[in-house]
């Protein structure tokens, strides 16, 4: 086992851990810990759908290569085993000693219904017959014929049906209901105070009885699948990528099992039925001592009339200047650098919007990786090419689990004109950039918008990202070769700013960081900060260890996986890795460089892990205007004071408190919300100066 890396899987482990920490905190209102505890929950989900999946997939082939830290397959799965079944018990201490107990508390309260009687169990069993029952579609299992596949992922209710007062008769069947999509898990009990809810599936348990006519229910129990979702589309065989993607989603829904999780209680014939309809081995089975899917937690943090258990939301601040101008008007003059979601994301909607109505734009062109429901930007780049705009849009069919929007987006596009490229073969398209091109005083001026982010108005909310708009020669002339040579699938000749991957990206790091490196061994100073959300690429590490034995001063960011081991003795002791939970799920990718006092700062789409810079068309964008480096550069400072939120990585791998330079409490995204609520105010507040002493005395008394 290496000693110069951890293990990719068990750090993605470790950030879940400190996600799941934040349930705890005592400090956060109550809503807000139980919102943790489902982000917890649903990460796991998706851990066990992709790496989990691909995991076992390589172990049932018998592969033997090593990752990083020199674990086989096997081997890794042996650990992650042990840590998730840790994990949860972590998560359902917390649930059962804390949160439950605290909502019950607060009138937010679980209900089994032997609990409940007289008018309110006969209203819920008339709500059954009436809303529920015919939405259900109970499946009788055969073990000989399989063809109906239980879904991954839902709660699945079990039952022993049999000839009535005959309950060892070898008639007896299993039959499984999928709980549908669409209907409210947490039912709320009538006539009660507060919230008092069932669980549907107790419901469907309780009165199943009523679609079995004349027949007996022997034995009931629930389970819940997860299937493996790392399924790769085979491009090499597919002539039509769409056409393909449509195939990887139906193998999804018909994958092997990864996980199956029962309650404690489920009985050995029960269980034994499961595994033997599922095809799990007994190692994949996680019995858990409550509620299954403790993601679903998530519907009862947004209940009505509990707002007083819940922090108050942090509005995202305008642009000012966009308030009297067009986007390009602005743009003209200045670049926006926008730091999301404390600056709002309106401006971005907004370029796209505008120059889908501009008489004077001839060209949009975009990429589009994850998108929103009712996404703005897609209905604007709809209207744009039915006015006959040229519309080039590529559309990432290979987004993992957003493959199904993408692809209906992708031909409502089409139909209304637009050129679209699907993605480029063997590559994912990750960069985030949009092209404006437009007709002005005869000659043709190009508008970008570069970002960390995807084009999706709802995460924009949610996560913390980078924007960065400018009508720069330079960076235009780039994005204009940047999208030509990905529809083109030529190679990217002649870039003045823009690096891209997985052609010079890496490339371009390294060389900077063998700069700083140089810089310190000729005593003069030398400095990298960096934020990014994942830290694995083997080369990008060994770099960094050299810079820090040359005396290289490296202060990282990374909120999730990070392989390298700071701290080390002649190794990385020169390394500071710090990560950030808190209410946004941090997000932007920037990093700078001292370069002998002439900062170098670059805003990215790519983390540093071997599949962006290398398996990924990913945009590395310098930042060059005085204001906006300035204040890219702030937020990177800003990182490495927080004493509230953040953590700090030791050498033996495990996360502490990060303790900060300064004396008082310090929350890093706090003082971001409360820092743009300033400069919107004091922008509102010049631009009313400006305005008052421009309009006529006897116009004064109206301006408010």
């Amino acid at each position: 086992m290496s000693a110069s890396y951890f293990n990719r899987e068990l750090s993605w482990l470790k950030f879940n851990q400190r996600v799941l920490w934040e349930a705890e905190r005592e400090s956060l209102p109550l809503l807000e810990r139980v919102k943790f505890l489902a982000i917890s929950a649903s990460n796991l989900d998706e851990f066990f759908m992709v790496r989990v999946g691909g995991l076992q997939a390589l172990v049932k082939t018998g592969a033997r290569m090593r990752d990083l830290n020199g674990l086989t397959p096997v081997q890794q799965m042996r650990q992650i085993r042990k840590e998730v079944r840790a994990h949860y018990d972590d998560q359902y201490r917390i649930w059962g000693t804390m949160l439950e107990p605290a909502l019950t508390g607060r009138g937010i309260r679980y209900r089994s219904l032997d609990q409940i009687t007289g008018q309110a169990r006969a209203k819920l069993k008339l709500h059954f017959s009436e809303e529920i029952e015919e939405l259900l579609n109970p499946v009788a299992l055969d073990l000989e014929d399989q063809r109906f596949r239980i879904s991954g992922r839902r709660i699945c209710v079990l039952l022993d049906v049999g000839p009535a007062g005959e309950p060892e008769h070898a008639d007896r069947r299993s039959v499984v209901i999928t709980v549908p999509n669409g209907l409210l898990r947490f039912l709320r009990v009538p006539d009660t105070d507060g919230y008092e809810f069932v669980l549907l599936e107790d419901l469907i348990k309780e009165f199943a009885s009523e679609m079995f006519p004349e027949e007996g229910i022997y034995a009931t129990g629930c389970f819940r699948l997860t299937r493996n979702g790392d399924i790769p589309v085979q491009e090499d065989y597919a002539e039509d990528l769409a056409e393909a993607m449509e195939s990887v989603l139906t193998a999804r829904k018909f994958s092997n099992t990864v996980r199956l999780e029962v309650p404690a209680r489920t009985s050995k014939r029960m269980l034994e039925s499961m595994l033997a309809y599922t095809g799990t081995k007994g190692r994949d089975v996680y019995r858990v001592p409550s509620l299954l899917d403790l993601s679903s937690l998530m519907a009862i943090t947004s209940l009505d009339d509990f707002d007083h258990l819940r922090e108050a939301a942090w509005k995202p601040q305008p642009c000012v200047p966009l308030k009297d101008h067009s986007i390009f008007e602005v743009l003209d003059d200045q670049d926006l650098l926008l730091h999301h979601p404390y600056d709002s994301f309106e401006p971005v909607v907004r370029l796209v919007e505008e120059a889908a109505d501009d008489p004077d734009v001839i060209a949009i062109k975009q990429v589009l990786y994850r998108t929103s429901s009712n996404s703005r930007i897609i209905a604007a780049l709809i209207r744009a090419a039915q006015k006959g705009k040229n519309v080039v849009v590529l559309v990432e069919l290979k987004a993992r689990f957003d493959e199904a929007r993408n692809l209906e987006r992708a031909e409502e596009l089409e139909l209304a004109g637009a050129q679209v490229v699907y993605g480029i073969k063997g590559l994912k398209c990750h960069a985030k950039a949009c092209l404006i091109m437009r007709r002005e005083a005869g000659r043709i001026r190009r508008y970008v918008h570069f970002g960390t982010g995807n084009y999706n108005e709802s995460t924009a909310k949610l996560y913390t990202d980078v924007s960065y708009l400018t009508a720069r020669s330079d960076h235009g002339r780039d994005a204009s070769a940047f999208f030509n040579g990905v529809t083109g699938r030529s190679q990217w000749a002649g870039l003045r700013k823009l690096q891209p991957a997985p052609t010079c990206l890496k490339k371009t790091l390294l060389e900077l960081i063998a700069f700083e490196c140089d810089q310190a061994k000729q005593g003069e100073s030398a400095k990298i900060m960096a934020k990014v959300n994942s830290l694995q690429d083997q080369e990008i590490i060994d770099a960094l260890y050299d810079a820090s034995e040359a005396g290289v001063k490296i202060q990282l960011m990374v909120r999730g996986i990070c392989c390298l081991r700071p701290q080390v003795p002649g190794m990385s002791e020169n390394i500071v890795v710090h990560s950030l939970i808190d209410r946004y799920l941090e997000h932007a990718r920037i990093v700078s460089f001292h370069h002998g006092g002439e900062e170098q700062v670059f805003l990215s789409s790519a983390d540093w892990m071997r599949r962006n810079l290398d398996k990924r068309v990913e945009l590395m964008v310098p930042v060059e205007d005085p204001d906006s480096r300035e204040a890219l550069l702030e937020i990177l400072r800003k990182q490495f004071k927080d004493n509230v939120q953040a953590w700090f990585l030791s050498a033996d791998g495990t996360y502490g408190p990060a303790i900060g330079g300064q004396k008082s409490a310090f929350r890093l995204q706090a003082h971001f919300a409360k820092e743009a609520a300033k400069r919107t105010e004091e922008a509102q507040r010049v631009a009313a100066d400006v305005l008052e002493m421009h309009l006529p005395p006897d116009e004064t008394s109206q301006v408010s």
